[in-house]
């Protein structure tokens, strides 16, 4: 089970409440247990977090409630996970702290940090084990809240390159732009992520504290390590695919909706990662046909029925096809 500390919903429920919320009606919606806000390191199930935002949007009939809440981040927040971040020398080195000890707010995010070119530097965020569209909440508020985190310690503007977003566009852009400062955001992006001119990660920060950062170290290095994702992109297809041969649903539309995203995103996050739709159909079907296959004969038309095609003579058609690509593949292993 993923988990989140409780630091989070505390910063986050103190900031709705002051734009109007009921604080006990809110903590009674979401299901967060009163002891838990009672201690100052408790870890909750990750669906309480999710839970808040979807509770958050619907109260006060805000998508953008996440950037909302980002803007008005408060430095300290999350505790050692701020002060972590907070204490080192520039802006590059406080981003580095993000991925490593991301366990210190949540067991069920992983942050990238790469650089593009010689020119930029992107942060990026995933999550373990997605949510549906609570997770397109939580990554906007988390990418937000690492930009008005970092305006808060560095006495230059930190102006984005460009923000990329695996949500669908919203039907006012005001928030986003006054948040993250760039009018570049691409939505249905194939990653939820941030990029920095690389000259950017030389801001120094005004709080840096060389002394505290080396107090804070032995915290920070018995931390559990970053969560490994559970899976790849295609092997999460590859699941979804599995389910939706069970109920007879094998279309792009049914196994994006499965995913909790886009037909468009999805095809392209395969591409990214060396495949196509196609493929992981083929892949999918022949996996299925293979363990039934294992039991015993199985007729021509049980065998379509089990693959998702409407009758035999599909079924033949998908077969050529498949025998075709294999020859094509063992050609090109002689080659």
């Amino acid at each position: 089970m993923r988990t989140d500390q409780v630091t989070l919903h505390r910063f986050v429920i103190g900031e709705l409440t002051a734009a109007g919320l009921d604080r006990n009606k809110l903590i009674r919606d979401i299901g967060l247990p009163s002891w838990a806000l009672a201690s100052p390191e408790a870890y909750v199930p990750s669906e309480i977090f999710a839970r808040l935002w979807e509770v958050a949007e619907h109260e006060l009939g805000d998508p953008a409630v996440p950037l909302r809440v980002a803007g008005r981040y408060s430095m300290g927040a999350l505790g050692l996970y701020d002060y972590l971040f907070s204490t080192v020398p520039d802006l590059g080195s406080g981003l580095q702290t993000l991925g490593p000890y991301v366990t210190a707010v949540t067991t069920n995010h992983r942050w990238g940090l790469a650089a593009e070119n010689d020119d930029e530097v992107t942060l990026s965020i995933e999550m373990v084990d997605p949510n549906g569209h609570s997770r397109d909440r939580i990554h906007l508020w988390g990418l937000a809240a690492v930009v008005a985190r970092s305006r808060l310690v560095i006495a230059a503007p930190v102006v984005p390159v460009r923000v990329r977003l695996t949500q669908a566009p919203p039907k006012s852009l005001d928030a986003y732009i006054e948040l993250f400062g760039t009018t570049d955001i691409e939505f249905r992006a194939p990653i939820d992520a941030v990029t920095f001119r690389a000259t950017d990660m030389n801001l120094p920060l005004t709080s840096t504290d060389p002394t505290l950062a080396t107090v804070l170290k032995p915290l920070a290095d018995a931390l559990p390590p970053p969560p490994p994702l559970a899976t790849t992109w295609a092997d999460q297809v590859a699941t979804a695919l599995a389910k939706a041969l069970e109920v007879g649903e094998v279309s792009l539309e049914a196994v994006a909706r499965r995913m909790a995203t886009s037909p468009r995103t999805l095809q392209r996050r395969l591409m990214e990662a060396g495949t196509t739709w196609r493929q992981e159909v083929d892949r999918a079907r022949a996996a299925r046909l293979a363990e039934a296959a294992a039991t015993g004969p199985i007729t021509r038309a049980r065998q379509a029925q089990l693959l998702g095609y409407t009758d035999p003579g599909s079924l033949r058609r998908a077969a050529r096809r498949w025998s075709i690509t294999a020859a094509h593949r063992r050609c090109e292993q002689l080659d």
